[in-house]
């Protein structure tokens, strides 16, 4: 076996067994905002417990979608406070943090719309 080759099936070897901790380490979800406001996204780390500073801020445009990460700090999560207008959305699915966010595993999907008495809801999938 060549120099050449036995460094490229070791890069090939520390790749594979170095995928499914970086997945945890830094996961990533995606927010669809199907309305007609732009959403701000205040993320926090996933392994945060008090939800009280945010890792980042992002904003999604109207009828737009965006994908995110954060730091998972080895629980292949986010968590996620959302803004309307300077209103915290969606605060029956908050389900972490004393009920102050909402926890997004790792590939997941965040829709959010309005229903029919205009009010947001946030629907999670994976």
């Amino acid at each position: 076996m060549s120099v050449h080759k036995f460094y490229l099936a070791g890069a090939l070897l520390a790749a594979t067994l170095g995928a499914a901790p970086y997945a945890d380490a830094s996961p990533r979800f995606t927010v669809q905002n199907k309305t007609d406001f732009k959403i701000n996204v205040y993320i926090y780390k996933g392994n945060d417990s008090f939800c009280s500073l945010e890792e980042k801020l992002k904003s999604v445009s109207s009828y737009e979608t965006d994908d995110y990460g954060c730091t998972g700090g080895g629980k292949g999560q986010c968590k996620v406070s959302l803004y309307a207008n300077g209103e915290e959305i969606c605060k029956n699915a908050r389900n972490t943090c004393s009920k102050n966010a909402i926890k997004i595993p790792g590939g997941a999907t965040l829709q959010i719309a309005r229903d029919d008495d205009d009010e947001f809801e946030c629907d999670l999938s994976k």
